[in-house]
């Protein structure tokens, strides 16, 4: 996160995406502003600019890791042997199969919080409505 100074909401274009950190929910400016004016939904909370990330697979990091993982329970030399098995063929199916594994969104798809929205809408008194 970065520590900004924060931006207004009711300055922020409305096709932006915002989030809040305690309740994980996401929302596009113009529909957070509607909901916090209708009472819907409440200002509370910290608001955050959220950025849609994606996170991709990699053999080689997954190999390395293992190797790492393994080589203290075995012999002196074992970690060079292990990686030596490991072709640029071998690593290629692995990656073919982790593409596989995780295609589509369900484990691939997150969010960061990037810079802090300060809640400058508040909800409409119902008075003001009519």
């Amino acid at each position: 996160m970065k520590l900004n100074k924060p931006l207004k909401l009711s300055n922020l274009p409305h096709h932006i995406e915002v989030g809040n950190e305690e309740t994980h929910d996401i929302y596009m400016v113009a529909e957070l502003i509607d909901e916090i004016r209708d009472g819907e939904t409440s200002p509370e909370g910290n608001w955050f600019l959220i950025k849609r990330r994606r996170w991709e697979p990699s053999a080689n990091a997954m190999i390395d890791r293992y190797i790492e993982a393994e080589h203290e329970e075995m012999y002196e030399g074992w970690a060079e042997r292990a990686d030596d098995c490991f072709t640029k063929e071998v690593v290629e199916k692995i990656q073919e199969v982790l593409n596989h594994a995780f295609r589509g969104d369900y484990a691939t798809s997150y969010w960061t919080y990037e810079q802090r929205v300060e809640i400058d809408i508040f909800p409409q008194l119902k008075e003001e409505a009519q």
